[in-house]
């Protein structure tokens, strides 16, 4: 994963002299996304609405998300529709007063097959160690054995780190892939 196209803007979206290195944004990301486990995930109705779903989450070092969904679930059935989504992490522990943190992912999505599948479960399975043993103590019956993985894949990103990058101050970045990513 490259980031490219890095801004530092504030709360009106103008940009600012602010020099933000690649390395120091990354840093930024991985370490938020270490410390949730939590996401919301907006999609977009067959009316043009927003949906808005939390999900437990994983991720990859090229900044591909995995999350379990039903295949019906609304969200699933939008993304199977129309595959643009966000999504945004936080701690919702944080105090108003700051300094505060957090990301929004803009990407697309789909349900995870072949080799994605394989990685979605083994990221998963590494991140929440009960996931094997609830996965395998369902019953024939249950909805929860439908359950599959979705592949987000991030196409740009903003940041809100306040510690780091000062305050109000949002940092926005392209993420592109290696090829074949």
């Amino acid at each position: 994963m490259r980031l490219a196209n890095i801004r530092a803007c504030n709360v009106a979206g103008t940009e600012i002299a602010k020099e933000v290195a690649a390395e120091q944004v990354r840093s930024v990301v991985l370490r938020i996304l270490e410390d949730n486990v939590l996401c919301s995930v907006a999609t977009v109705t067959p009316e043009g609405r927003a949906h808005v779903n939390t999900a437990y989450f994983c991720y990859s070092d090229e900044l591909e998300f995995f999350f379990l969904s039903h295949p019906t679930a609304v969200h699933s059935l939008n993304v199977s529709r129309n595959t643009s989504m966000a999504m945004a992490v936080f701690s919702s522990s944080q105090q108003w007063v700051g300094p505060d943190r957090g990301i929004q992912l803009f990407g697309t999505c789909s349900e995870a097959k072949g080799p994605h599948a394989t990685q979605a479960e083994e990221l998963y399975g590494q991140r929440f160690s009960p996931y094997a043993s609830w996965k395998a103590s369902r019953q024939e019956q249950d909805l929860a054995r439908e359950y599959g993985f979705y592949r987000f894949v991030v196409r740009r990103l903003k940041i809100l780190d306040e510690a780091n990058f000062g305050e109000a101050v949002f940092v926005s970045a392209d993420v592109q892939r290696h090829i074949g990513g």
